[in-house]
């Protein structure tokens, strides 16, 4: 237990700059897009009063998306949670979270359109990366599992 509060401090140090990088990255994505840079959403300036706060907002609250999806990685380790479990409780960790930030820096709207439309990216999203994650170490277990009928087949002769 100890071992895992600590590697859930040490991720969520990790993913502080990592979701910075990650907001960062989809903001001139979108500069790109459409021709112009800002900061930070129009709704993000006008909760926060200015260009500056909406900005500090968008980098300090990016930072905690990225240390709680860090930090709560450790899920996928308790070894007596059944993949069911650990997803559940993941996403119920991170869903929320990840909604509010997105309203507070005026990536969705409150409105039920607003709403839906954010879970059904952020679904599609989540899924995406869990399939493949899920077909990676699938893929690895096979490998694991194969080398290890090669080494039973060759003992046993």
């Amino acid at each position: 237990m100890k071992n895992m509060k600590k590697q859930i401090l040490l991720r969520s140090a990790i993913g502080f700059p990592i979701g910075v990088c990650v907001s960062s990255l989809i903001l001139l994505v979108i500069s790109f897009c459409i021709g112009t840079y800002a900061p930070c959403s129009p709704g993000c300036t006008a909760l926060f009063g200015s260009e500056t706060a909406g900005a500090t907002a968008q980098f300090l609250l990016s930072g905690l998306v990225g240390s709680v999806f860090a930090g709560s990685s450790v899920i996928w380790e308790v070894e007596s949670w059944s993949l069911f479990r650990a997803t559940a409780t993941h996403f119920c960790i991170v869903t929320p979270l990840f909604w509010v930030v997105s309203l507070l820096l005026g990536w969705c709207s409150l409105s039920l359109w607003g709403m839906l439309l954010y879970l059904g990216i952020f679904l599609c999203i989540y899924l995406s990366i869990w399939f493949s994650e899920y077909s990676v170490y699938r893929r690895k277990i096979q490998k694991i599992n194969q080398k290890l009928q090669e080494d039973t087949n060759e003992n046993a002769v």
